[in-house]
């Protein structure tokens, strides 16, 4: 016969009990959410500092440069963007669907140091990959400024 240390629960160890039968039952459950749902954010993104610039890679297939729009909100840069259900997918009889559609956004802080001028920002899709450029600022030399006195 098996003995096993018998340990008195607490409502702490009764919460943690719950929680954990909470996520057995969302892992086994038929009502188990569709891995899009459990992911971090969508659409993936990519996020590098090449030394002269922030550059920020998401992937939209399917979509295009009409169904996205970038802009830059205090110091987040945000994707918004929208993907349809196409019409004749509707009238097939659809098994499963794991794509995701409707509307989304994504907001990614920036880093300090960035220039934040329109013209200076390059957005491009490419093969279902938008890239968003951002330059750094150039650091600017220390300028002297002239003390003028009153009298």
């Amino acid at each position: 016969m098996k003995t096993t240390l018998w340990k008195p629960r607490t409502p702490i160890s009764l919460w943690n009990e719950g929680d954990e039968w909470l996520e057995d039952f969302w892992k086994s459950s038929p009502l188990q959410l569709p891995e899009v749902f459990r992911r971090q954010g969508y659409p993936a993104a990519n996020l590098s500092d090449d030394g002269n610039e922030f550059v920020a890679t998401f992937d939209v297939p399917g979509l295009e440069e009409k169904d996205l729009e970038v802009q830059v909100m205090g110091s987040q840069l945000v994707l918004k963007g929208e993907r349809k259900w196409e019409s004749e997918k509707k009238e097939k009889e659809c098994f499963r669907s794991e794509s995701q559609y409707g509307a989304f956004q994504r907001s990614i802080p920036l880093p300090e140091g960035l220039n934040f001028e329109p013209k200076a920002m390059v957005a491009k899709l490419e093969k279902g990959v938008l890239e968003v450029r951002i330059p750094k600022l150039e650091p600017k030399p220390a300028t002297r400024i002239k003390i003028e006195a009153r009298r």
